[in-house]
């Protein structure tokens, strides 16, 4: 794996991990929700999901899910499903045209950049 391709993996980590702490965060009744367009719905779950056991388990799940996602939109772009039928996408370094899927699938990667990298 060369830098730039270790830079973009690290870059999706990190907004995994951010947003699963975004998430876990606004179940503290004093967080501020302005950011979400369901306050009603988190501050139903504030109510529902207080013990720490609670708040580690939704941290699991919403980590997995949004590593799901990134992963999903990964394969899209390495072209591993139905879009591929149609056209294909690429990620390219502007200044050197250079793509950063060669000999490199980004999903696959992915995950094993997530087992080097993620604490459990």
């Amino acid at each position: 794996m060369n830098e730039k391709q270790q830079l973009l993996l690290q870059n999706l980590k990190n907004i995994k991990d951010y947003w699963t702490k975004t998430a876990v965060e606004s179940l503290n009744p004093r967080s501020d929700l302005i950011w979400s367009e369901h306050e009603d719905e988190y501050k139903n779950l504030q109510t529902k999901l207080t013990s720490k056991e609670d708040l580690n388990d939704y941290t699991k799940v919403q980590s997995e899910i949004i590593k799901g996602v990134i992963h999903s939109i990964l394969v899209m772009i390495d072209g591993g499903d139905e879009l591929a039928d149609n056209y294909l996408i690429d990620l390219v370094d502007r200044e050197t045209k250079e793509s950063l899927q060669k000999e490199f699938a980004l999903h696959e990667e992915f995950e094993s950049f997530l087992l080097d990298n993620e604490e459990e």
